[in-house]
């Protein structure tokens, strides 16, 4: 193996969908060049991962993987601790044997619980340097297998929308919980690989992606937004131009609003994106988090000044990653 081997994944943003796509209605995701970054060398004995942005070395011996009950460590370790053992299991299951331990070193720059895929990126991450450590390739179906499992085993639920989104490294269209197509190629592909965004941090969640969804549900209106969102879905594959898909953007934030999952200080950022931009939108949950912004060039400064103003998080200027 060569030393000190770097493996870079890319986070996500959901672009159209968000809510509705649990009810069986279609969703747009993005993976955008906000990353992950593994660095891969040799070790003797030992698989160390080392989790630069929290402070914490993880040592296990080849023969510890296997045994790893999650519950006897924190949450915010349980990603990498499942995908060793989920990788592990699932190689050794085809038949692999004799697999080599190795020093891993994750940080990222990707801010966690709000909507990117964090913790999906590490996932995929730590799945992939692996398996480079042994010299295995797998098809990006498999690895969509293992790391879906990874999510669905630490969560309790998941969707394969962040995992497949990051590990096809692309625009997706998620047509359901389970299945999704790859847009490369495509008129909105195309677009989108154009365009610049940012992405603002903009507060932190108050709920928890699971207490929000159970509140939608109980919404009076929530099958009449559902179909107006589900609409918008469609109608996006077709546009062709910053200003249209602006447009849909701020259609499917004021759906969302309606929905009761945006807040003040979210809204009044897309106002901003609205004003100084093509168009904003919330993206993920919501109850926080962060919102989408199309840039327009020449109107970008104005647009950082009064983000700057608002005091929100942080904001980062984004582009679709689409290198695979």
């Amino acid at each position: 193996m060569r030393k000190g081997r770097l493996i870079e994944t890319p986070s996500k943003v959901i672009l159209f969908g968000e809510h509705a796509v649990v009810e069986g209605y279609g969703a747009i995701s993005m993976a955008i060049d906000l990353k992950t970054r593994g660095r891969i060398s040799s070790s003797e004995g030992e698989v160390v991962v080392d989790l630069k942005n929290l402070g914490k070395l993880l040592t296990l011996s080849m023969e510890d993987i296997p045994k790893i009950n999650l519950g006897d460590y924190d949450p915010d370790v349980r990603y990498v601790l499942c995908a060793l053992k989920s990788t592990m299991s699932y190689l050794r299951e085809r038949g692999y044997e004799d697999l080599k331990p190795f020093k891993l070193e994750i940080s990222s720059k990707i801010p966690v619980s709000c909507g990117l895929g964090s913790s999906a990126s590490v996932v995929v991450t730590t799945v992939k340097s692996f398996l480079h450590a042994n010299n295995i390739q797998l098809p990006r179906d498999e690895l969509c297998r293992i790391c879906f499992s990874v999510e669905k085993e630490v969560q309790g639920r998941a969707s394969v929308t962040d995992t497949a989104t990051v590990i096809y490294n692309s625009v997706l269209k998620i047509e359901n919980s389970n299945n999704f197509k790859v847009l490369k190629g495509t008129k909105l592909y195309n677009l989108l690989k154009r365009c610049h965004f940012l992405v603002v941090h903009v507060e932190r969640r108050r709920k928890k992606t699971a207490e929000l969804v159970k509140e939608v549900a109980k919404h009076p209106r929530k099958d009449e937004i559902f179909r107006s969102i589900g609409e918008i879905v469609n109608l996006v594959e077709e546009v062709s131009t910053e200003e249209e898909l602006g447009n849909l953007m701020v259609k499917n934030h004021r759906l969302l609003r309606d929905l009761g999952v945006s807040t003040r200080k979210i809204d009044r950022v897309v106002e901003l994106g609205s004003k100084y931009g093509y168009g904003a939108k919330l993206s993920g949950a919501g109850g926080g988090g962060v919102v989408v912004i199309l840039v327009e060039e020449d109107r970008r400064e104005r647009l950082l000044k009064s983000l700057r103003d608002l005091k929100v998080l942080d904001v980062f200027q984004c582009k679709v990653d689409a290198k695979s």
